[in-house]
């Protein structure tokens, strides 16, 4: 009994390995480039993201303009009245770690204006894949 009982531990933990490793994907974005997006932890995940020679730093930190929240293998980042080339934005972003997939749609007004003066419909996607 304790012989099968061991050996089903250590099938688990060999099977298992793989899971815990950090999924690493690299997304070609229109008009920002390559940017590669690592998503670390098994109890509370997080992601990291970095530019082609950079260090990792952690994508979407949480503060008054931006919200971060996770799904299974999902990421959202959104974000409300970020100044952005003379416009306010308020968005999501998605990163998907299942099916490699980076996506933001987002609403914009000028300066002043408030989210109900916003126009709707702007969306953009991006190429992606395991790394």
């Amino acid at each position: 009994m304790f012989r099968t009982l061991l050996l089903c531990f250590c099938l688990s933990s060999i099977v298992s390995t793989p899971a815990l490793a950090a999924t690493t994907i690299e997304c070609k974005v229109k008009g920002v480039g390559i940017r590669y997006f690592k998503l670390e932890g098994f109890f509370t995940k997080k992601v990291l993201v970095r530019k082609s020679n950079q260090e990792w730093k952690e994508w979407c930190i949480t503060n008054e303009k931006q919200t971060f929240r996770m799904g299974d293998n999902e990421a959202f980042c959104q974000v409300a009245k970020h100044r952005h080339r003379g416009k306010l934005i308020w968005g999501d972003t998605i990163v998907n770690f299942d099916k490699p997939s980076w996506g933001m749609r987002y609403r914009f007004a000028k300066l002043g204006q408030a989210y109900v003066d916003s126009q709707p419909n702007g969306r953009e996607s991006a190429t992606c894949q395991f790394r």
